[in-house]
């Protein structure tokens, strides 16, 4: 009775548990190496879209930076011009003109063009961006704040846009989203 097929059975699947249980953390380990890996892999592949980006907008609006360098702001912006209407709808075109015409003495407008940029690309806010241009940006609220508070009638003689795109900015650069 000690022989019989179902008692050969029983001892081979204990066998076979017991094995299984033995091998169960190294098939982890391996499994938590290959997820590592494959998070590892993602943040390059990200590192690589990030980098490609940049040189693609380094490629593309190196004419107006050209421009700005050389001191010739409305040239800069003309061409800036040419340059949206060739790609409609770039993040990176509307946070140039708003720095363009933040140097040019256009606040009002600076503010419009800043909030369309980052309405389509909030990382040109976020500090660890290295598109980011939180700086100009700060820089362009402030003054406009500045400018505001020293009046006497405060935001309410800022136009009603100008005024909801204060608001907007302030809040992208406190960490606020959408």
């Amino acid at each position: 009775m000690q022989n019989d097929t179902y008692d050969r059975l029983l001892w081979i699947g204990i066998a076979l548990v017991v094995a299984a249980i033995a091998i169960l953390p190294f098939v982890q380990a391996n499994d938590s190496t290959q997820s590592a890996a494959r998070l590892l892999g993602r943040a390059n592949d990200r590192q690589a879209i990030v980098e490609a980006r940049r040189y693609l907008l380094r490629q593309r609006y190196e004419p107006v930076e050209s421009l700005l360098q050389q001191g010739r702001p409305q040239q800069a912006l003309l061409k800036l011009e040419e340059l949206s209407r060739t790609f409609p709808g770039d993040a990176h075109a509307f946070i140039l003109r708003g720095q363009i015409l933040a140097d040019l003495g256009a606040p009002a407008e600076a503010a419009s063009s800043f909030a369309q940029g980052i309405r389509l690309d909030g990382s040109y806010v976020d500090k660890t961006s290295p598109l980011s241009r939180r700086y100009a940006i700060s820089r362009l609220v402030d003054g406009i704040r500045a400018k505001t508070a020293a009046s006497s009638a405060g935001t309410a003689s800022a136009s009603p846009e100008m005024a909801q795109n204060l608001r907007y900015l302030q809040s992208r650069l406190a960490g606020g989203c959408e």
